[in-house]
């Protein structure tokens, strides 16, 4: 992502509105406290984690840009856990169906992108599943401590249009 040739005395000064095509007007990072609670679910149909995430956006004709990386495991040698994205509300699926496991904990990682379409907070959640065995994203076990988020991360950008 090319970086922006504004000075940075003039940023502050801009509106989301004067900002130009491609740059970042906002970024919505997960935090420690985002990733304190283990998804488990050994359910064939997807349910909602914990991990969500909340940007209000300047212009709804703006992209939001999301992406995550989840640490990931089945306890199946022969199964998968999945994760997808939904729009908190309208139910629209953003990110479509990564799967990983067969026994062994690796990293679930997407990103999409959308255009806000509102200027009203947005919030997306990940959702799994597991076609047998018990599935497993986030931490991989006891002892989390801050601020290690064991390779997880969420985030939301808004990019200007």
């Amino acid at each position: 992502m090319a970086l922006s040739k504004i000075p940075n005395s003039m940023q502050a000064a801009l509106t989301s509105a004067e900002m130009p095509a491609g740059n970042i007007v906002q970024y919505v990072p997960s935090t420690f406290a985002t990733f304190q609670t283990r998804y488990e679910t050994s359910s064939n149909s997807y349910s909602a984690s914990t991990y969500s995430l909340t940007i209000t956006p300047k212009s709804a004709t703006n992209i939001i840009l999301m992406s995550y990386h989840l640490s990931a495991y089945n306890s199946s040698s022969s199964h998968y856990i999945y994760a997808i994205v939904h729009r908190v509300g309208t139910g629209a699926l953003i990110q479509t169906e990564n799967a990983t496991g067969l026994g062994a904990w690796s990293t679930l990682s997407s990103s999409a992108s959308e255009v806000a379409g509102t200027t009203n907070a947005i919030t997306y959640t990940i959702y799994g599943r597991a076609n047998g065995g018990t599935g497993y994203m986030g931490w991989s076990g006891s002892g989390y401590s801050s601020p290690s988020q064991n390779f997880n991360s969420f985030h939301l950008m808004e990019i200007a249009a």
